[in-house]
């Protein structure tokens, strides 16, 4: 007599926001500046495992159930077949069928190749085994990925009203309708999917998810015990990779899926070759029709395994084809590559808001299609190289300024927080414009020394005038490209709103446009001593409800960057020289890889920014959002 037993996997992946580096991302000469949001996309996996006495399962043909129960009707219908020819996948002719549902490359290809994965590396038994008699998939993203615009109004929601909300709220809508905050729904979403059939299936973690715990009860236990390391996490991110790029059909900048898995950090893109071979254009159709093998003829495991070194695009081991026109370096990079952990198993160099420097991210009624904004740019690139180079230094030249003034003023907190603190709560409380004069009359005494002494109020307001700089020159680049190019990466309408921001708020360090550009949302930087106050986010929320220009409706999001920790910045100021971050000797040299290790240690001590293991009782309305259905 067959017994039931059920498991469950729950993971979550972060949305993103690139602050720097549009378009110049889709170079691995190039780095983007990308920080990871606390709005989280949720993966729940649930399998039901009928078994006879030798424990084996005992039906031909298995399905697996994805279900968003944010939206109307969202359920897609996925059938395994286990043929004596081969496996094979294809989803239900119903649900391909159906208006609310119908094929979704993302869904269906995430399983796909994690199946496929699955059944090279660790066998048909295995699998078989895993998936029971079935499997059914929830996934939910946070409310800030989508606009909650309040129907029959005109105006924005408030972040009052935002925060009244319930936890994934529902939409009145099918999913191909509703509208997007350009926080990287899709990415968040497709790593979480594969990364939490990843670990259920036991292609990553400590092994295949328990059978005999409920469904929900596992998701409580010894779930943290499967932690992931750096080469689980390699591993995830590259499938994903692969998921998000097949289901998009060309192989795009993916600066998203790396946030999903690694957080907040410095992105420099992986070499296109690394997964061209890997899609064949396969998509999954409805059974009996599009039917597909799971059986592939490439090598996955080997492939997509994180001790590739085509997956490890390192400025300081460029190969030939990149190093002919320049890496563009940053002290970040230098700093994160010094250690050795790093070079183990690849990871991008992790780069995070410094204490007190907040996000603020507006949703605008309006959007943009970013595939034509990059069709125009390759175009105008294409036709004038020269310029193009040119311009593209240009803004490769700020965005390492921002990413190393941003550094800079971590290091200023680890060395001394009591300083920091000072220096940030009198540029706080003024414009940004105002701190060049501020800076000007501060007294003598007061003046940074070279090299640094213990941190002064001047040296920290100093950095910030950099990063404010950096900011400034990132926006005037991107608008003369898009200016030459014929497309509105920072429409007029936007670079108001950004210049009203700025100067009408106190404490803004400045702000963009972010990823492409376009209509889809904008962001800003801003001073926060006291963030149980944030009074200068109320002001620029404020500015915002008031706007009644260009038609825009703008309005914030309740999300922001995730925190790095500050235990973080001090360890890593602790461990460097005082001199430089490069390192003038050998001891030197020794210091800044120990430095490196040190953040590593403190980073892997705090809950991950980037993709992770939840326990279902720490995610706030998750489990009602998921029994309404």
């Amino acid at each position: 007599m067959s017994t039931a037993a059920t498991s469950s996997t729950l993971v979550s992946a972060p949305g993103k926001v690139l602050l720097a580096g549009g378009y110049l991302v889709l170079d691995p000469a190039y780095v983007g500046v990308v920080v990871a949001t606390d709005a989280r996309f949720y993966s729940l996996v649930r399998c039901t495992a009928l078994d006879g006495g030798d424990g084996a399962p005992s039906r031909s043909e298995v399905g697996i159930q994805i279900v968003s129960p944010q939206f109307l009707q969202a359920e897609w219908e996925f059938l395994v077949k286990k043929r004596e020819a081969g496996w094979t996948f294809a989803q239900s002719r119903e649900s391909h069928a159906s208006a609310s549902a119908g094929p979704n490359p993302f869904l269906s290809l995430s399983l796909l190749y994690v199946l496929r994965l699955a059944l090279q590396v660790l066998g048909q038994d295995a699998v078989e085994r895993a998936l029971g008699s079935g499997l059914q998939i929830h996934v939910l993203g946070d409310n800030d990925f989508y606009s909650q615009r309040i129907e029959g109004q005109s105006r924005a929601p408030t972040s009052a009203e935002l925060r009244a909300l319930p936890p994934f709220n529902k939409q009145s809508c099918i999913v191909k309708d509703v509208h997007k905050t350009g926080l990287g729904s899709s990415a968040a979403m497709t790593t979480s999917l594969v990364g939490s059939l990843m670990l259920h299936l036991g292609l990553v973690g400590s092994g295949p998810a328990p059978s005999h715990t409920s469904s929900f009860d596992a998701l409580k236990g010894p779930r943290e015990e499967r932690r992931l390391n750096p080469t689980d996490l390699g591993l995830v991110h590259n499938t994903a990779q692969l998921v998000h790029c097949a289901a998009q059909g060309k192989v795009g900048s993916g600066f998203d899926v790396s946030s999903a898995v690694w957080g907040s950090h410095l992105y420099r893109r992986f070499d296109p070759i690394a997964i061209n071979h890997l899609m064949d254009g396969t998509k999954v159709g409805a059974e009996g029709e599009g039917e597909v093998p799971l059986r592939s003829e490439a090598d996955l495991g080997k492939a997509l395994s994180p001790s590739n070194k085509i997956w490890q695009p390192s400025p300081l081991h460029s190969d030939a084809s990149t190093s002919e026109r320049g890496t563009n370096p940053t002290a970040v990079e230098g700093l994160h590559f010094s250690s050795t952990a790093s070079q183990q198993t690849h990871r991008p160099a992790p780069l995070s808001l410094p204490p007190h420097i907040s996000l603020i991210l507006a949703d605008i009624n309006a959007g943009s299609s970013t595939p034509s904004l990059v069709s125009k740019v390759n175009a105008w690139k294409k036709a004038k190289p020269d310029w193009a180079k040119q311009l593209f230094s240009i803004l490769a030249a700020s965005n390492a300024n921002l990413a190393d003034g941003l550094l800079a003023l971590g290091l200023e907190y680890g060395r001394d927080a009591k300083a920091y603190n000072e220096a940030i709560k009198l540029a706080a409380s003024q414009r940004s414009k105002d701190w060049d004069a501020t800076l000007r009359s501060l007294p003598a005494s007061n003046v940074a020394h070279t090299p640094p002494s213990p941190s002064s109020q001047s040296s920290i307001l100093t950095l910030l005038i950099e990063v404010r700089n950096a900011l400034r020159s990132i926006r005037a680049g991107m608008r003369e490209l898009g200016q030459r190019a014929g497309a509105p990466i920072e429409p007029d309408e936007m670079g108001r709103v950004l210049r009203a921001s700025t100067d009408g708020a106190d404490g803004v360090l400045g702000g963009g446009v972010p990823g492409a550009g376009g209509f889809d949302a904008l962001y800003l930087l801003y001073l926060d001593p006291s963030p149980e106050t944030s009074s200068n986010r109320h002001a620029i929320e404020d500015l915002w409800s008031g706007w009644k220009t260009d038609g825009l409706c703008v309005g914030p999001l309740l999300c922001g960057a995730v925190d790095a920790g500050v235990e973080q910045w001090g360890a890593l100021r602790k461990a460097l020289p005082e001199s430089n971050l490069a390192g003038e000797s050998e001891e030197q040299a020794l210091s800044v890889s120990g430095a490196a290790q040190s953040v590593d240690r403190a980073r892997e001590s705090q809950p991950g920014a980037g993709f992770r293991v939840e326990r279902l009782e720490n995610v706030k309305g998750l489990h009602r959002a998921i029994q309404r259905i």
